[in-house]
Order: structure tokens, then C-alpha cells, then sequence
């Protein structure tokens, strides 16, 4: 099982975190890479190991800062959380922190719709 994956942000992707040791779970920045299926296939997998791996994680806080999504990094974020409902079926407790900018009513529309999707629990703040 990896503990960790990390994903340097680039200037059209964001930063990635998953660190089951730390707890942190963040994704940040912009999306839009060339080809988002790809991109996100890592977390897609990390989270599949993590379904199979049942008690090695109770919790999981993901915390989203986007700033820009394309609409192929739409799909493959609402992939990533269908693959959550799949863990919190499994028994962990999955909260989905959603940051947007006071004025960026797209990001938190787009926070809203994957909140009716998935009946995820979502939190929305506003970035300082």
C-alpha cells in the first residue's frame, strides 16, 4: 500500500497530496492537463488501494483549493469522488473540504453540483 503520493504542481496542473501518515489530503491549484483521465489515474488508484486495504485509514479529510477546473478535469474529479463514496461504503469516514475565492461563484457551483452527486459531506469555505 502507498503511504504517501505526491504530484508537484506545474503551471496546468495542481499540487497533490495523499499522505495517510500525516493525514493530509489536499489538491491545489489549477486543472487543466492535457490529458486529465491520465493525470488523475494515480489518485483513482491510490484510493482503489485504499478500498482493498479496509483499516488502514477511519478518516479522510480532502481538502480541494481549485482555482481553475477544464471540463475534462471536471469528469475526472467527480471520478474521484464516485471512487470516495466506494471508501465511505467501506467504512471511513470521507469530508470533502471545498475552498473557493469569495467571488468565484464557478468553483463553488461546481463544490455544490459534486455535493448533490455524491451526498459526500462537503464544507465550504471561503480562502482568506
Amino acid at each position: 500500500m502507498m503511504k504517501r503520493l505526491e504530484i508537484k504542481e506545474t503551471s496546468n496542473t495542481p499540487h497533490i497530496v495523499f499522505d495517510i501518515e500525516s493525514g493530509t489530503f489536499v489538491i491545489d491549484g489549477k486543472s487543466f492537463p492535457e490529458d486529465s483521465k491520465e493525470f488523475y489515474r494515480p489518485l483513482i488508484e491510490w484510493v482503489d488501494q485504499l478500498i482493498s486495504n479496509k483499516g488502514q485509514i477511519s478518516k479522510l479529510n480532502l481538502q480541494f483549493n481549485l482555482f481553475y477546473l477544464s471540463s475534462s478535469s471536471i469528469i475526472s474529479v467527480k471520478q474521484l469522488l464516485m471512487k470516495l463514496i466506494e471508501l465511505q461504503n467501506a467504512g471511513v469516514s470521507v469530508v470533502i473540504t471545498w475552498k473557493h475565492d469569495d467571488d468565484d461563484d464557478d468553483i463553488k457551483k461546481t463544490g455544490e453540483d459534486y455535493q448533490k452527486i455524491t451526498k459526500l459531506n462537503f464544507n465550504f469555505e471561503v480562502n482568506d
